[in-house]
């Protein structure tokens, strides 16, 4: 018993410490945040895993990435707490229903990512759960960084006849978010979501550009994707 408080405790050390590292936001800001998105509609600019929220089954988590290639929580050892499993995938260009932005320190359970700013949201695909969360990076503290995140992941406009101009085997891989050859780069943003890091570089007269994902990379030549490779997490 005595070893679990005090690893309770250690956590506790660990997690306050952690988010000095981050800027938290004024609240003058935070309350233009929610002024400008809350009560509003939006439609997702990538289809999203979707999963239980770091145990709880009220709440689903909405990410870009598998769960397993998600890093939005550490623990005393450095490893990545995951958040789960996820069940399903919610398509590109679903409609969302901005419920609030919540920012740290809310009081919030321990071990989920407790010093980063969460979106709150009803989806309508999903009537199981009370609400949905993204999870936005944590180190912004302005308004114009905030919503420079938040378009990176929602989208004002229902993109429906884009949709329409791709063909089956694009459609499929965006709406099962899977890899084929051959597709855009605006593809594949759809698919999986900005990457972390774009390296371009030239081999003779071919224009090569890589996506990183950390867990994946994805290759272009001449504006189209021709690999993709997995790699070890750095």
């Amino acid at each position: 018993m005595f070893q679990r408080i005090l690893l309770l405790v250690s956590i506790v050390i660990f997690v306050d410490a952690t988010c000095q590292n981050y800027v938290r936001m004024n609240s003058s800001d935070q309350k233009i945040i929610n002024e400008n998105l809350t009560g509003k509609r939006f439609f997702l600019k990538s289809s999203m895993y979707y999963g239980d929220f770091y145990g709880n089954s009220d709440i689903c988590l909405l990410s870009p990435r598998k769960f397993k290639e998600t890093n939005y929580l550490e623990g005393l050892d450095k490893k990545t707490i995951f958040p789960g499993e996820e069940k399903g995938i919610v398509p590109y260009n679903s409609e969302v229903l901005v419920e609030k932005v919540e920012f740290p320190f809310s009081n919030r359970p321990l071990l989920t990512p407790r010093f980063y700013p969460w979106v709150y949201l009803k989806v309508d695909k999903l009537s199981g759960y009370k609400s949905c969360i993204v999870v936005i990076r944590p180190d912004v503290g302005r308004v114009e960084e905030f919503k420079i995140l938040f378009y990176e992941i929602f989208s004002a406009e229902n993109n429906e006849k884009v949709i329409s101009k791709f063909n089956s085997d694009v459609r499929d891989a965006i709406f099962n978010k899977k890899y084929i050859d051959g597709l855009s780069e605006q593809e594949v943003y759809i698919i999986f979501g900005k990457p972390d890091r774009i390296e371009h570089k030239r081999v003779g007269d071919t224009h090569i550009v890589v996506f990183d994902y950390e867990y994946f990379t994805i290759t272009f030549k001449d504006d189209r994707t021709v690999s993709f490779n997995k790699v070890e997490k750095r």
